[in-house]
């Protein structure tokens, strides 16, 4: 009886690791979705559109990004959580999904048990800019004002729990300044509201920002980096003002736990490779981003590390979870 069971165990897994395997060699049969946690026209936009270029080249199948802003990201991160574990939606996570647990008491998913980790695509320095008739041209000068007039200023991001805003109350903390923050549904919103001067402020990814500055429309006061960017070398990092500040927003694809291992393995590798596709690479580093790529497992890694690091800093910088 025992002998029965066990062979009929045996049967099953290897019927399932062929079926996995399967799986991949015909991956992707049908259009392959990326979801966005902002709206079109931001960093995350432009990594997503750029990378899925390349993937529907190398596919031969539409690789379409499907923008879903708002909800501090969680309604995007719920949508990619619930999807059948296929492959055939991706997200693209930015590490607001290591800081959301820290962030809120209560999350309609959970991040370490509803995710693969999959490939680690970029990151960024943020950025922060003003309108140009702001009467602050320094971070110096900025800070001054902050602590002459606790409050009075506002800055805006793309949502609670953006690279943005983590950036930003990190920074308060750090300066010892108040600053109002105003949550929009993308950083390229929240800078279009500083150009037109409906708010001073705005705390967003460089490459959304450096258009605009080199154009006079925005001028950025300081980036979020520990170094000045070689790409901007004479914007400089906000740690020369305030020592031993920094802080880099990353880009990486997830996919619903339960994927097929030769899936995750199969988009892992065409990732990379499209990184190294044509002009990629430096159509990416051009405007500001690092390009990364990797394995799957090191991504998994830097997702732990940095939930159990937003946990001590956020909790250190008084960031209460809503």
């Amino acid at each position: 009886m025992k002998h029965t069971f066990w062979k009929t165990v045996f049967v099953l897994l290897l019927l399932g690791c062929h079926t996995a395997a399967a799986a991949a060699e015909t991956y992707p049969a049908r259009p392959v979705r990326v979801i966005v946690p902002f709206a079109a026209g931001g960093t995350f936009d432009l990594v997503a559109r750029v990378v899925s270029q390349r993937l529907t080249e190398l596919w031969g199948q539409q690789v379409v990004v499907d923008n879903r802003p708002g909800g501090a990201t969680i309604i995007a991160t719920e949508t990619a959580a619930k999807a059948s574990p296929n492959g055939y939606t991706i997200y693209l996570s930015p590490n607001a999904l290591a800081a959301n647990p820290a962030l809120h008491k209560k999350l309609p998913y959970d991040a370490t048990r509803d995710f693969a980790a999959t490939v680690l695509i970029a990151e960024q320095p943020m950025a922060l800019g003003t309108n140009p008739g702001f009467r602050a041209n320094t971070v110096r000068e900025l800070l001054d004002i902050a602590k002459a007039r606790p409050g009075s200023l506002a800055y805006g991001t793309a949502g609670i729990g953006s690279g943005g805003h983590l950036a930003g109350e990190i920074f308060k903390a750090m300066a010892g300044i108040d600053i109002t923050h105003v949550s929009y549904k993308g950083g390229n919103v929240a800078m279009m509201d500083v150009v037109s001067n409906q708010i001073p402020l705005v705390m967003t990814g460089l490459p959304n920002l450096l258009p605009l500055h080199r154009s006079g429309r925005i001028r950025i006061l300081g980036i979020t980096s520990a170094r000045r960017s070689a790409v901007a070398d004479q914007i400089p990092a906000l740690a020369e003002s305030v020592p031993g500040y920094e802080f880099k927003n990353w880009f990486g694809f997830v996919v619903p736990a339960g994927t097929p291992k030769p899936v995750i393995q199969k988009i892992n590798a065409d990732v990379n490779k499209a990184l190294d596709t044509g002009d990629t690479r430096q159509k990416l580093t051009s405007q500001g981003f690092d390009v990364l790529g990797g394995t799957a497992e090191e991504f998994s890694r830097l997702i732990l590390a940095d939930t159990a690091t937003f946990a001590t800093v956020l909790r250190k910088a008084g960031i209460v979870a809503q």
